[in-house]
């Protein structure tokens, strides 16, 4: 009967030192966690800063102004570059209708290509 209950509170105990050993890991665990909240909160706090803040954003402004400028302008040349595009897609069928590039055959020619059909 004694060696029962030695057996059971063996069993316990050993119960309990495991469950001590998990909690003393989450605790370490969750005191890394707070240090890298803490870490990261005087982090925002100093990118944040009032003193700070406002000329960032005053030259973000002003590199986004720029840049919606320049895009507007590249947005022309492109604009223009398709038109031109397009005329010089038209050239050849213009020429042909036209009938400019076209070689004048002399009537010798005209003859033997006629005859070879």
């Amino acid at each position: 009967m004694i060696a029962v209950a030695v057996s059971l509170n063996l069993v316990i105990a050993l119960f309990c030192f495991y469950v001590a050993w998990r909690l003393w890991r989450l605790s370490k665990t969750l005191g890394a966690v707070a240090d890298a909240l803490a870490n990261w909160d005087r982090s925002a706090n100093s990118i944040l800063d009032p003193t700070v803040v406002p000329p960032a954003i005053l030259l973000g402004q002003s590199g986004t102004a720029s840049l919606r400028q320049r895009y507007s302008l590249l947005q022309l040349q492109v604009q223009r570059l398709e038109q031109l595009m397009a005329v010089v897609g038209l050239l050849p069928m213009a020429s042909r209708w036209l009938g400019i590039g076209q070689r004048r055959l002399s009537p010798r020619a005209r003859l033997a290509l006629t005859k070879r059909r």
